[in-house]
């Protein structure tokens, strides 16, 4: 059994080399590389347990070097390593406002009342993802329901599946579960098609495909261990249950970003943060990293932004130290 390894004593506000805002495994990762450089840093986790999304998945088994664990557990190892090289990590510290405004010292703001200063700050706030609220989706979570395709269609290989979304993102997640399933049901959830003809031509050239535009999910049907099936509303009126072992949700993700935006950073039409190959957004000593960019959605990606962008603000912080000093 793994420890929580956050420091018993935690800050309430004050200043620092880095804030961290979010403690998954982009926000973790930063912390530690950052800590392990000998900035002071600080994690601001709204939630009360570390790892965001992955702390949701029931097994993990593409991170490199780890055959197979439960999400928690690696959400866990994450923390413990952050914290094992001095960064301090606050739970349940909700960031409500934020002032990028001078670049020697940032502001942020919680819910609590609270400021949190530094030169530098790491953006890994993630996303959330619109689920259907349909009965059996929350039942059946991870038990066939996945919110993810690249990281669970594998569990499910040469079964039937389905993938309920109708955007390029949702048709490109179903183009790469036509090599693994013997069945593709796609679900448009009563939305129109809004994807390039270049995923669509593939799609509808694929004899394994069923597209089922307009249909609207009912229910997510199971035996109580595993799904069996889908409940769909065709547009005539009528129902039908799709004999699938996986439902594949990618209706859209949403990233949580707006506070950002107001204080300055750019994001693209769909919401997420612009970042450039070294993970800076537009305002300097900004930076994002994970799902909150829009890239990937792959623990290992967001673990590979974090590292960069503590190693980044290091170099951020140690140039405005002695801009500072000069200064003085």
């Amino acid at each position: 059994m793994l420890r929580l390894g956050a420091p018993a004593k935690r800050p309430k506000g004050g200043e620092f080399d880095v804030v961290v805002i979010g403690a998954g495994p982009g926000g973790l990762t930063a912390a530690m590389y950052a800590a392990r450089l000998g900035l002071k840093t600080v994690v601001l986790e709204k939630d009360n347990k570390p790892g965001g999304r992955t702390s949701l998945a029931p097994v993990v088994e593409d991170y490199p070097g780890i055959d197979k664990i439960g999400g928690e557990e690696l959400a866990q190892r994450f923390l413990n390593q952050a914290t094992k090289f001095g960064a301090q990590v606050v739970f349940g510290e909700r960031v409500v406002d934020a002032d990028f405004s001078k670049e020697e010292m940032k502001v942020v703001r919680t819910h609590k009342g609270r400021e949190y200063k530094a030169p530098a700050v790491i953006i890994a706030t993630g996303v959330s993802t619109k689920g259907l609220g349909v009965k059996g989706e929350k039942e059946y979570f991870g038990k066939g329901v996945s919110y993810c395709v690249v990281c669970d269609a594998p569990f499910f290989k040469g079964e039937p599946m389905a993938l309920v979304g109708y955007d390029d993102h949702a048709m490109e997640e179903a183009v790469y579960m036509t090599s693994l399933a013997s069945k593709v049901y796609i679900v448009t959830h009563g939305k129109k098609i809004e994807a390039s003809e270049s995923y669509m031509s593939v799609l509808r050239n694929n004899p394994k495909v069923e597209i089922l535009e307009g249909a609207k999910v009912k229910e997510i049907v199971g035996d109580g261990q595993k799904v069996t099936g889908l409940v769909v509303e065709l547009p005539d009126g009528t129902t039908k249950t799709l004999p699938v072992r996986a439902v594949f949700i990618s209706y859209g993700e949403v990233p949580s970003t707006e506070i950002f935006k107001k204080a300055g950073v750019e994001v693209d039409e769909r919401g997420f943060i612009k970042i450039d190959p070294y993970t800076r957004t537009n305002v300097p000593g900004v930076f994002a990293v994970g799902d909150v960019t829009g890239i990937g959605f792959q623990i290992v990606i967001a673990a590979g932004h974090g590292a960069t962008a503590a190693l980044e603000a290091s170099k951020y912080v140690k140039r405005i130290k002695r801009k500072v000093a000069v200064k003085q």
